[in-house]
């Protein structure tokens, strides 16, 4: 393709920094908020169980208007819809920060969790249409970037925000960014045309969101309400599994569905949203297991943790930049299935760690985890986007991205509450042996006695340490084994076409 059908390089920056400031304004908010929230419930004067809503709502509005922009972007432009979810999360976030009640911050989280939903899997597919092949490697990479330092910058600018300013500063800060990356997208981005998006369908989407909807809810509130000893559990499990046959048999036999199987024919789409499902599940579940590990178990305070994730970080930047270039002459699959290699790695080494494992361990554990992620993000994305017909990208696009947050959320809370019960299991088989029968107890006597209240109560909490150690090393080796079995995957891919693209479908005038 003749490189004037693309937008000049200075333009392209241009566009590629307003789009990275609005992906980077929504990531953030999905994590700044919760270092804040003991202080908006004592703020609002709401119960534990109440505040809760804070978070759920927004990724539960989310998870339901992700599926929708990509038939919106079809409809009425992708940059017309993405300058509208700015405006929208905008004017939302400046709306949080000045809610007088729990009720009008929850109602403010919503309009921003179905705001902010288009807005990632959007900018995804814009630099991937605004730049020419050879430049598509390094645009993603910045894109991989804003990915990343959103959910990383959150926490901390959250607690500083929180600590020196007010919790509503940690909404108001957006309004700068948003009034930036909007003016960037209306000034710099214009739609060329528009795809004919097909009828809209209603009940499709209905029977989608409805399934989505109950699949959050249940992953937001299981533990909280002990998963399926819990009605409200097991009626949420209901509703999502049905309509999500429901969706899935109206998918295969409606004219014109809402999601179009179609796309599950290209064997890249299909294996690569699989492997992102996967990786998300191990990827964004192991994280919080870790960090639990390390404060609750090994007794690191919260700023060694800290500083122990950060290799993390590093190696995801690092490795992002290097295969921004990398991707142009090497196969995908190869640096995809390196990426899985150093993942299994990471996971193999959690899975023979102790209660005496050094912080350096942890270190290197988490610097291979960020070098994993990186060289698996940007390939996977490129491989999966590069055989699906343009037309179908910006649904494509929705869907890879829903599947991606859908899993992650789901992986979270079963390793979570897989560790929980794992750990109350063990601990009930070893407390059976601390008995005077057990020759081990015999033989530890006298310096040991049953009788002893204060030497029964140091061994039962050696006993709760050791419990909860064999519980993180059984979870690490059941998600182990699940990235072992899905790394093969990356190499039954198509090769990715270097072949250029039609015109794109926006342009910088």
């Amino acid at each position: 393709m003749d490189s004037a059908t693309y937008p000049d390089p200075s333009r392209r920056l241009l566009i590629t920094g307003a789009t990275i400031l609005a992906v980077l304004m929504v990531t953030l908010d999905g994590t700044i908020a919760v270092i804040a929230l003991p202080h908006i419930q004592s703020a609002l004067g709401a119960s534990q169980d109440q505040i809760a809503w804070v978070l759920t709502s927004y990724l539960l509005a989310g998870a339901i208007a992700t599926p929708l922009a990509g038939w919106l972007a079809d409809r009425f432009g992708r940059v017309r819809v993405m300058a509208l979810s700015v405006v929208g999360f905008t004017i939302s976030s400046v709306a949080c920060g000045l809610a007088p009640t729990l009720e009008f911050l929850v109602f403010a989280r919503i309009v921003q969790g179905f705001s902010g939903a288009s807005l990632v899997p959007l900018s995804q597919v814009l630099l991937l249409d605004i730049n020419p092949p050879e430049k598509q490697g390094p645009a993603i990479a910045a894109f991989g970037m804003g990915t990343l330092l959103g959910p990383m910058m959150g926490p901390v600018l959250g607690g500083w925000l929180t600590e020196y300013v007010s919790w509503r500063s940690i909404f108001l800060v957006n309004a700068p960014v948003g009034v930036v990356a909007l003016l960037g997208l209306m000034i710099f981005a214009k739609e060329v045309h528009l795809s004919r998006a097909s009828p809209f369908d209603a009940r499709g989407f209905a029977f989608v969101s409805v399934s989505i909807a109950a699949f959050q809810l249940m992953l937001d509130r299981g533990q909280m309400l002990d998963w399926f000893d819990s009605t409200e559990i097991c009626i949420e499990a209901t509703i999502a599994g049905l309509f999500a046959y429901i969706a899935v048999v109206h998918m295969l036999t409606a004219r014109d569905p809402f999601i179009k199987p179609v796309i599950f024919k290209d064997r890249n789409f299909l294996l690569g949203t699989m492997l992102s499902a996967v990786t998300g599940v191990f990827l964004t579940g192991v994280i919080p297991i870790m960090t639990s590990m390390m404060q609750q178990l090994l007794g690191y305070p919260v700023l060694l943790a800290g500083l122990i994730s950060t290799p993390r970080a590093i190696g995801n930047l690092l490795t992002i930049m290097v295969v921004g270039r990398l991707v142009s002459v090497i196969d995908a699959r190869y640096l995809i299935f390196a990426g899985m290699a150093l993942l299994v790695g990471s996971l193999s080494l959690l899975s023979s760690m102790s209660l005496e494992v050094s912080q350096a361990r942890m270190g290197f554990v988490t610097f291979l985890q960020g070098c994993g992620s990186g060289l698996l993000f940007l390939p996977l994305t490129m491989i999966v986007f590069s055989t699906l017909p343009r037309e179908h990208r910006n649904e494509g696009s929705t869907i890879f991205t829903l599947v991606r947050n859908l899993s992650g959320a789901a992986g979270i809370s079963l390793i979570q509450a897989a560790t929980i019960r794992d750990q109350a299991q063990v601990q009930s088989h070893l407390v059976e042996r601390v008995r005077a029968d057990n020759p081990v107890i015999a033989w530890s006597m006298p310096d040991f006695d049953v009788t002893n209240v204060p030497g029964v109560q140091a061994i039962m909490g050696e006993i709760s340490r050791q419990a909860a150690m064999v519980a993180y090393v059984n979870s690490y080796r059941a998600i182990l084994i699940m990235a072992v079995l899905a790394a093969p995957l990356a190499l039954l891919m198509r090769k990715a076409s270097r072949a250029p693209e039609p015109v794109p479908s926006v342009h910088a005038e």
